[in-house]
């Protein structure tokens, strides 16, 4: 059931309500307008619900961010954090609906009780109930064999996942990878004209940008590397480069294709072909 808006007076017979992060706004004969006039935005009330809808939305890109993180590293979330954070919309749209492994078992994460009891439905659509403190791990993807069997249980709930991981991109071919290569040819001269929005789509899609490379950090099997996707050099005058796609390791090493994790192969073609456009990369490899 959803909880009713909370209108508060603003002026000339005007009040304003926070739908989520979305302003809304309505006469006071209770007609909801498309859209905010200037005066009713300009007064004080206005000005106040724009620092909160600013406030809110950047807790709701935190708590995205922070889930995205644990769906990249593996490690087992403590249910007690779960338990803490679930009451907290911002945290619990991200979370509720996500594949996930506790006691051994998957499912779909449905529910998180104040004692950290969590409650997952199975691929089968059974509920199960794993021991109170149980830790949950959120599942890549590219981890599972089938992602059918989960796509169609969200889709008879009706449910939708607060962050990308049964829509999430994936990368399982390595065929005709050099398994001794340290790096990717991604992106060639004939796209050179794209290296000059890379850096745009990078902000965009929220990676870290160091040295003419969009970064990210992955951890399997307690192993942490850094993919890098090359975006061009921004000094004046320079000259476009081939788009490279590379795997270090924590003391700046190139990780050998032969030992990037399934994880991290994934998430490195992903963000290449985020950087991209779509492009098709051309997968050439140097040593």
């Amino acid at each position: 059931m959803m909880t009713p808006l909370a209108w508060v007076p603003a002026i000339h017979g005007h009040e304003l309500g926070l739908d989520g992060t979305n302003l809304r706004c309505r006469k006071t004969n209770g007609q909801v307008l498309k859209s905010i006039p200037g005066a009713v935005r300009r007064s004080p009330v206005g000005e106040q619900f724009a620092v909160l809808q600013e406030q809110l939305a950047r807790h709701e890109k935190e708590c995205r961010a922070t889930v995205e993180s644990w769906l990249l590293c593996g490690i087992p979330v403590p249910a007690g954090l779960l338990a803490r954070v679930w009451p907290d919309p911002g945290w619990r749209t991200r979370l509720r609906y996500l594949v996930v492994r506790v006691d051994g078992r998957t499912g779909l994460l449905e529910k998180v009780s104040a004692e950290g009891r969590v409650c997952v439905r199975e691929e089968d659509g059974a509920p199960y109930e794993p021991p109170t403190g149980s830790p949950v791990t959120l599942v890549h993807p590219v981890l599972l064999d089938d992602l059918q069997p989960w796509r169609r249980l969200l889709e008879e709930r009706g449910a939708t996942q607060g962050i990308e991981q049964m829509s999430r991109r994936i990368h399982r071919s390595r065929e005709g990878s050099d398994p001794g290569a340290t790096g990717i040819d991604v992106c060639g001269e004939e796209h050179a004209e794209l290296f000059g929005f890379a850096r745009s789509r990078a902000a965009e899609h929220g990676f870290d940008v160091r040295g003419g490379f969009a970064v990210l950090r992955i951890t399997e099997r307690g192993v942490t590397v850094e993919a890098r996707c090359w975006l061009g050099s921004d000094e004046p005058g320079s000259s476009p480069e081939t788009g490279r796609l590379v795997w270090v390791d924590e003391a700046e090493r190139p990780v050998p294709l032969g030992e990037v994790g399934p994880v991290a192969w994934s998430e490195g073609w992903r963000m290449a072909e985020l950087m991209y456009g779509g492009t098709e990369p051309r997968g050439s490899e140097d040593r």
